[in-house]
C-alpha cells in the first residue's frame, strides 16, 4: 500500500482509526465487563474495578496488535523508528514536556468551560433584566466553581474510567506498565507510523492529519461532548506538540514518557 497516493493512505488510516477506536474497542470493553463478573479471583475488588483493570490491559494488548497490523500494511520497519532508549536525558525531557502539556491543557480547558458557562448564564437571563444584572457575588463564584468541578468530573468517565480504576486498585508499577503499553502504542501509531507513512504529503498535511485522527479518537466511547472536552483539549495540545517534535526529531521515547506523565497528572 506504500505505492498509493497519500490521500488514499490518509483515507485508509481514517477507516482503521474509526473501526478500531470506536467499534472494536467498544466490543472489547463490553466483553471485559462481562468477564469481570465471572472472575473467580480478586473478590476484594468490585466488578467495576475488575473490569477497569481488564479494559486497560485489553486496550494495551490490542494496541500492540494494531501497531503490528499497521506496520505490516504500511511496510514501515518498526526497528528503524528512533526510540532513544539509551538517552536518559530524553526521558527527563519527555517528563518535562508532559508536565507542561497537562498544565496548558488544563488552563485551556478551564477557560473553555468557564466561557461556556458564562454564555449559558447570560442567555438564561431575560432581556428585560440584563441591564439590571448584578455583579457576581461570592456565592455566585462558589456556585460557578462547583459547576466547573462537576463538569471536569464528567471527563473522568468513558474510556478514562479504566485508567482511574487501575490506578486505584493495583500497584503503581503495574498501573504504570499497563498505561505505558497503551499510550506508548498510541505514540507509535499516531506519530511514528502515521507521520512516517504520510511524510511525502508535507509537514502541514501530515501533522494536521495525525493531530485530527488523534483528537477524533478521544471522543469515541465518551458519554457526551462535555465529558470529552478535557480529552479533546489535551489531544490537541499533545498531538500538535508531539507531531511537530517527531517531524523534526524522529525519536519516540520522550513522546512516550510525556504521554505517560500527562496521564499520571490527569488522572491523579
Amino acid at each position: 500500500m506504500s505505492a498509493l497516493p497519500w490521500p488514499l493512505r490518509a483515507l485508509a488510516l481514517t477507516v482503521l482509526v474509526v473501526l478500531y477506536y470506536k467499534y472494536a474497542k467498544s466490543a472489547l470493553f463490553a466483553a471485559c465487563r462481562r468477564v469481570a463478573h465471572l472472575l473467580p479471583f480478586a473478590r476484594r475488588w468490585d466488578a467495576s474495578e475488575r473490569s477497569g483493570v481488564l479494559e486497560l490491559a485489553a486496550a494495551g494488548a490490542s494496541h500492540v496488535l494494531v501497531v503490528a497490523l499497521l506496520a505490516l500494511v504500511t511496510g514501515i520497519d518498526l526497528t528503524r523508528l528512533g526510540l532513544g532508549l539509551d538517552r536518559p536525558d530524553l526521558m527527563a525531557l519527555g517528563a518535562a514536556i508532559g508536565v507542561g502539556e497537562v498544565a496548558l491543557g488544563s488552563l485551556i480547558c478551564r477557560a473553555l468551560i468557564e466561557g461556556v458557562q458564562a454564555t449559558s448564564r447570560r442567555d438564561a437571563v431575560p432581556e428585560r433584566f440584563k441591564s439590571r444584572a448584578q455583579p457576581a457575588t461570592a456565592t455566585g463564584a462558589a456556585a460557578s466553581g462547583e459547576r466547573t468541578r462537576q463538569w471536569l468530573g464528567l471527563s473522568r468517565g468513558g474510556w478514562i474510567r479504566h485508567h482511574l480504576k487501575t490506578m486505584e486498585v493495583v500497584s503503581l508499577p503495574l498501573a504504570l506498565a499497563l498505561t505505558a503499553v497503551q499510550v506508548g502504542s498510541e505514540e507509535v501509531v499516531f506519530r511514528g507510523l502515521v507521520l512516517t507513512w504520510l511524510r511525502d504529503a508535507g509537514p502541514v498535511l501530515a501533522v494536521g492529519i495525525s493531530c485530527l485522527l488523534f483528537t477524533v479518537m478521544q471522543v469515541f466511547l465518551m458519554s457526551s461532548w462535555r465529558a470529552a472536552i478535557f480529552p479533546v483539549v489535551g489531544a490537541v495540545v499533545m498531538g500538535l506538540t508531539h507531531s511537530l517534535l517527531f517531524w523534526h526529531y524522529p525519536t519516540l521515547i520522550p513522546l512516550m514518557v510525556a504521554h505517560v506523565t500527562f496521564f499520571l497528572f490527569a488522572v491523579a
